[in-house]
Order: structure tokens, then C-alpha cells, then sequence
């Protein structure tokens, strides 16, 4: 009888890489995920119709790796379809997506398949990364730090559909999640890794580790960087979540989808809201919003008073140049506490002196 661990490492988990033109640094990132401590795994490699040497190098690679597999696409599909049609030839109870530009530490998978196996409920877990330049150098050792993300785990639900905290090169989910992707119909708004999160924050919990399982590579080419700015066009919010909606609404039932209805009167409520419906869903437009403190102040002014936060938007006023609101914050802030200390302590102090004094 095998014992439980032993039963885990038979357990087969499918890495699927979608790759274009990835000749600089595909080879280190291959052979980080061959070294990775958990060994039954399947990397499924689709390349998307390379014009360099990338394929030759995987083939290479492949030639002494039996657990490599190579699809090679006739014409170019564009990275996040690539990453799907790559998803219909997972034979793993797991999946992860991988860039081909990043390291991957060696205990990733191990990490990963331990947080799902500790409760079936669990369908998708994340990790931190490290972000580094081109030569792997790191520059930033908490991807979730500097990109104002504080992590979520539990049953997110319709949470998932406002912002993506799990970049896919973090994430690993169960087949079932797969079997729900494929069922979409194409095109599809979501990118690859956000519709992994949304479907999993449906069917069960998110969980995560603090640790960074993954050296995210930041160079010229990359697709997505790692920095990006908070969220602060509710057309495009309204706009981009109408479309999700309508999407879950034609590919599942209400039952296996939660939170619709809320999204749709959240839409409403960013064209032409109340301050009571804007108040009642002061939770989504927090969460829309970067962890920084001063990102979740400019939501919450944005939820309370958008008027005056888009009339400061067209004259002209972005959330990087906004220091002088930051500076205003900060004094109120800094006097608040220094006037508290001031009549809790010195106060107080003046007082108990001239009670003694008197007596």
C-alpha cells in the first residue's frame, strides 16, 4: 500500500506553456520547471507559430524528457488562445500555466499541490513572486507588495470578477475548472488566468502561500509587466464587466454562477447610481482599487463623491500626479493623531499636575 505522500506523487498535474519567439530565455525556464522537486508532471509546450529558434531548442530539450510535449501551431493564435487550446490536452488532475520567460523555484509545484490537497473544497491555489530583471537579478522581492495586492483566499465569489490577483504563472487549479473553461465559447472577454479565477472562486475556495514560487522576469518583450496602475475608468469597468456577465449568463445557469445579478446592478450603479446604491456597494469599489492605502482613499472619494473625483479626472489630474492629494491626506491624517496624543497625554499630564499641586 502506498502511503498518503506516496499516493500524491502519483498524482499527475499538467504545466501548460504557451510560447512565441522565446528563444532568449526559454531554455532556463524549461529546465527550472524539469528540476522541480514534485516529478509527475506533463509540460505541454504550444508553440505559436515562432519565427526564431524556440522550437528547436524545446525539441532539444524534449529529446531526452519524455515528459515534454510539443504542439506546434499552424498560424499565430495570439497568446491567451494559445493558452486554452493548450488546456484540451491536459491529462492532469492539475493544471498550471507558465510563461516562457520566468524561473520557476523548485518546490513550486510541491507548494501548490499541498494547499489543494488539504481540502477538497479548494480549487485554485496562488503564490507571491519575486520580481527580477532579464539576468534574474531580483529588483523587488514581493510581486504583491509593489503591485498593491493584498492576497484573498476563501470563497471570493462574484469578488473574482473585479480584479485578477492571481497572475496565471502563480496559479494552479483543478481539472474540473479546465472542463469549465473548455466549455466557453470563443471569442471570450477574459484573459486566460482571470477566467481560471472567476470559475474557481465559484466552485470552491481560492487559497494561497506567502511564499514567491516564481522569479517573474520583467525585460523589453514582455507582454504584461509587472507594475501596473489602479483601476480608475468606470466606463471601461462597466463596459468590460457587462460583457463577462452576458458571457457566464450564455455559458452557465445562475445556480453555478453567484453574484450575477449584483454585478449587473453594480454596472447600473457606475452609469448612473444614487448615493445609496453607490454606498451599498462601497466593498466592490475597494476591491476594484490596489491595496494602498491611498488607492482604497481615492475609491472610496470616487464612491462618495464621483463628481467632484472625475471633474478633478478631466482637468487633467491622473493618480500619478495626484501628490498634492497625497500630501493633503497625510497632514490631515498626521494632525488628527497629533491632536489625539496631545489631549490624551499632554493634557492629561498638565492636569494631573495641577490636581497635585493644589493638593
Amino acid at each position: 500500500m502506498w502511503s498518503i505522500e506516496e499516493r500524491h506523487m502519483k498524482t499527475l498535474i499538467s504545466i501548460v506553456m504557451a510560447v512565441y519567439n522565446g528563444e532568449k530565455y526559454i531554455e532556463e525556464q524549461v529546465k527550472s520547471i524539469l528540476s522541480q522537486t514534485y516529478t509527475h508532471f506533463e509540460l505541454l509546450i504550444g508553440d505559436d507559430a515562432s519565427t526564431d529558434a524556440t522550437v528547436s531548442i524545446v525539441e532539444r530539450i524534449a529529446r531526452s524528457d519524455p515528459r515534454i510535449k510539443i504542439h506546434k501551431n499552424s498560424k499565430n493564435l495570439g497568446s491567451e488562445r494559445n493558452f486554452l487550446n493548450l488546456l484540451r490536452f491536459t491529462a492532469g488532475e492539475f493544471v498550471c500555466f507558465s510563461d516562457q520567460d520566468d524561473y520557476w523555484q523548485p518546490q513550486k509545484l510541491a507548494v501548490l499541490f499541498q494547499l489543494l490537497m488539504k481540502d477538497a473544497r479548494n480549487m485554485l491555489a496562488y503564490s507571491d513572486l519575486e520580481i527580477c530583471d532579464e539576468k534574474l537579478c531580483i529588483t523587488h522581492a514581493s510581486f504583491w507588495k509593489s503591485a498593491g495586492i493584498r492576497p484573498r483566499q476563501g470563497p471570493l465569489g462574484e469578488f473574482a470578477f473585479l480584479r485578477n490577483i492571481a497572475p496565471g504563472c502563480s496559479m494552479m487549479f483543478r481539472k474540473s475548472i479546465v472542463e469549465k473553461m473548455l466549455y466557453f465559447h470563443q471569442p471570450q472577454p477574459f484573459m486566460h488566468d482571470h477566467l481560471a479565477l472567476v470559475l474557481s472562486a465559484n466552485a470552491g475556495k481560492i487559497v494561497y502561500t506567502p511564499q514567491a514560487l516564481v522569479r517573474y522576469r520583467q525585460h523589453e518583450s514582455n507582454q504584461i509587466g509587472a507594475f501596473y496602475h489602479s483601476v480608475v475608468n468606470p466606463e471601461r469597468i462597466r463596459a468590460e464587466l457587462t460583457a463577462k456577465i452576458k458571457k457566464m449568463q450564455e455559458n452557465f445557469s445562475a445556480v453555478e454562477v453567484h453574484g450575477l445579478k449584483k454585478l449587473s446592478a453594480f454596472c447600473d450603479c457606475l452609469r448612473s447610481g444614487n448615493f445609496v446604491q453607490r454606498v451599498s456597494f462601497l466593498k466592490y469599489y475597494l476591491f476594484l482599487r490596489n491595496d494602498r492605502v491611498m488607492d482604497k482613499l481615492l475609491g472610496l472619494w470616487e464612491c462618495l463623491w464621483p463628481q467632484g473625483y472625475h471633474g478633478l479626472k478631466r482637468m487633467g489630474f491622473q493618480r500619478g500626479n495626484l501628490i498634492w492629494f497625497e500630501r493633503l491626506v497625510f497632514l490631515v491624517w498626521s494632525s488628527v493623531v497629533l491632536g489625539c496624543f496631545f489631549l490624551q497625554f499632554v493634557m492629561a499630564k498638565l492636569g494631573s499636575l495641577r490636581f497635585w499641586s493644589k493638593v
